[in-house]
């Protein structure tokens, strides 16, 4: 079993001729015969990924004790449907990323912090976006106002090779532009406080700790349990001197989205975590099956 941190996981089941076969596939059969076939194989390969099987189980004991705890209805759903539903924002986001047609339909959630992201984004304001690996941020990239602005996000390039160089030879969607979190150096900053200054957005993930620097965290609690978040991203998204907000795109049902934000506290790293923490726990109880994070993730 693989009880080591994300980084030391590899890409399970991708293949560049894999990759293209299922693209050809729903380009000729569409994308409820894909989704079809993506969930066969998921579920057959999900029988013997017993480390995202042992971390899926983890996370539902947490969040059933939580639950209770707060008097909610304990969600139930089995280690092969969380990896099938995984599975299926896979295909989502090939979709969103690859495909010309706006196939993807999004919901925002409209209170106050949505009504100021729009407004910054009508004013040419640079908003620095922190994510998570819970529900299918990509698909934003088809956001239907994202084609007037740019959109700079970080990956781990190295954990996700084979599927980065697929959406980089099939991608529709010039204004989403990946940077390799491997690339990082002293001038990334400047680079991406120019870019804000242009009216871009910048996104990095804020619940994985660091490859290159896993000691530096900033403790937070998540459904009542201790957990660690990259304090490297949060103190960049401070020097950035732009407004921060979390974002997270949560599958409300086929090819539907809600997207959500949450304001930041954009002077102070520490509090941003914190409330970075509190968004996630709140999109997690809106869809618990959409959390894909499979492995360690808390400390208890």
């Amino acid at each position: 079993m693989n009880t080591g941190n994300w980084y030391q996981q590899q890409e399970q089941g991708a293949g560049s001729f894999r990759l293209n076969l299922l693209f050809w596939v729903y380009k000729v059969f569409g994308i409820r015969f894909v989704k079809f076939w993506v969930w066969v194989v998921a579920g057959i390969i999900g029988i013997g990924a017993k480390s995202a099987k042992h971390f899926s189980h983890q996370y539902r004991q947490i969040l059933n004790k939580y639950q209770i705890a707060h008097g909610i209805q304990p969600s139930h759903f089995s280690a092969a449907k969380h990896i099938c539903t995984f599975a299926d924002s896979l295909v989502d986001k090939m979709v969103a990323m690859c495909d010309k047609k706006q196939r993807i339909k999004f919901t925002p959630e409209n209170n106050a912090d949505w009504q100021e992201f729009q407004n910054l984004i009508k004013q040419k304001q640079g908003i620095f976006l922190i994510c998570s690996h819970i529900g299918n941020i990509e698909a934003l990239a088809a956001f239907p106002d994202s084609k007037n602005v740019k959109i700079h996000a970080f990956q781990q390039i190295s954990q996700t090779g084979i599927f980065h160089n697929f959406i980089q030879q099939h991608s529709v969607r010039k204004n989403t532009i990946i940077h390799p979190v491997e690339d990082l150096n002293v001038g990334t900053a400047t680079e991406m406080f120019d870019f804000l200054n242009n009216g871009d957005l910048v996104m990095m993930a804020g619940d994985r700790i660091s490859a290159g620097t896993p000691e530096k965290t900033i403790p937070v609690k998540i459904l009542d349990c201790k957990c660690q978040l990259p304090m490297g991203v949060f103190k960049f998204a401070k020097s950035m001197s732009h407004p921060v907000f979390g974002v997270a795109l949560l599958n409300t049902g086929h090819e539907k989205y809600t997207l959500i934000v949450k304001k930041l506290d954009d002077k102070n790293a520490n509090n941003m975590a914190n409330e970075f923490a509190e968004f996630i726990e709140k999109a997690t109880l809106s869809a618990p099956p959409q959390w894909f994070n499979f492995y360690n993730f808390f400390d208890e």
